[in-house]
């Protein structure tokens, strides 16, 4: 046993193999259709009229604002005082249902499903950031109940904010202080490191790395980072290609394992400063161990399952 430090934040886990179990979650066997959902096609007059539809006949793709927002783009205002500070909860919270099909696991999506999910991504990101009170778009996704998804139908959220969020403005100003004194992006020489120790590769080629993180939150969580040093969602169709296919098969051994996971887009925005500091990545935290006093007390983890043989599991679905 032993206790890992992340590699940039300032956040510990517990490597503790001995309270390990198997990942388990109660499968369901979805319909391919359920007349019910309201995310079917034919139920679209039960959501919010649609933003966007990829094809616009016989849609693959569909995008609305989400009837239960976080977040509206309503009037600015802040509110700051010796002991609270307040913002207007400012900003657009979509629902991307990201196939017609019920039942489709993420693992499933055949790399064109992909590739549109990107694009309207993209393209959403884009038009959120020309509104000079966003300073931050959180892309994700919640499969299965463990993992907080309210409704089974494969769908992404994607929320504007007007702040930049703690985590993520530690993890640019932890990668910024490693640029000023090494001269490197941080996650470079993650990237670099990782290739040197082998033990946490899930995959590899000339483009693509695939890890299980040294200080993982969670047994199996896993890393996608191109090797190229690259910020933004820019990625090219190539590299993006190929980061979408290594992210279909972590997401198809994740199928096999069945259990409930997130994932998260974390990249540079336009308006964003220190490019050179900051790496394009997803990170995939599959909901195996809950948090419970000890977690929610002290903002640590207990992993049960040490990355090295996490990462020694998972490769054999990029065989």
């Amino acid at each position: 046993m032993e206790i890992r430090k992340d590699y940039l934040l300032d956040r510990w886990v517990i490597l503790s193999p001995k309270r390990a179990k198997r990942p388990h979650t109660i499968k369901e066997d979805l319909p391919l259709k359920d007349e019910s959902c309201i995310f079917c096609p034919g139920n679209e007059d039960k959501t919010p009229k649609s933003i966007i539809e990829k094809p616009t006949n016989n849609w693959k793709i569909r995008v609305f604002e989400n009837k239960y927002p976080a977040v509206v783009k309503g009037k600015a205002f802040s509110n700051i005082t010796k002991f609270t500070t307040s913002v207007s909860a400012y900003g657009k919270h979509y629902i991307m249902i990201d196939t017609p099909i019920h039942n489709l696991h993420p693992g499933d999506y055949d790399l064109d499903q992909w590739r549109i999910w990107f694009e309207t991504l993209s393209d959403i990101i884009y038009e959120e950031m020309s509104d000079e009170n966003i300073k931050y778009v959180s892309v994700f996704k919640n499969h299965g109940v463990e993992a907080g998804a309210s409704q089974p139908h494969p769908h992404t959220q994607i929320i504007s904010l007007p702040i930049v969020p703690t985590l993520i403005k530690q993890e640019l100003e932890k990668a910024k202080e490693f640029y000023q004194f090494n001269g490197k992006c941080a996650f470079c020489e993650i990237i670099d490191t990782e290739i040197k120790n082998k033990k946490r590769i899930v995959f590899e080629n000339n483009k693509i790395l695939v890890i299980c993180p040294y200080a993982p939150q969670q047994p199996f969580e896993a890393w996608i980072f191109p090797k190229q040093h690259i910020a933004s969602i820019n990625l090219g169709n190539k590299l993006r290609d190929e980061l979408l296919d290594a992210l279909g098969k972590i997401l198809k051994a994740y199928k096999q394992l069945d259990v409930s996971f997130n994932f998260m887009l974390h990249m540079l925005y336009p308006r964003m400063e220190n490019p050179e500091s900051y790496h394009f990545h997803i990170e995939i935290l599959p909901r195996i161990e809950k948090d419970a006093g000890f977690e929610y007390g002290t903002g640590m983890n207990i992993t049960t399952v040490t990355p090295e043989d996490c990462a020694k599991f998972l490769r054999k679905f990029f065989k």
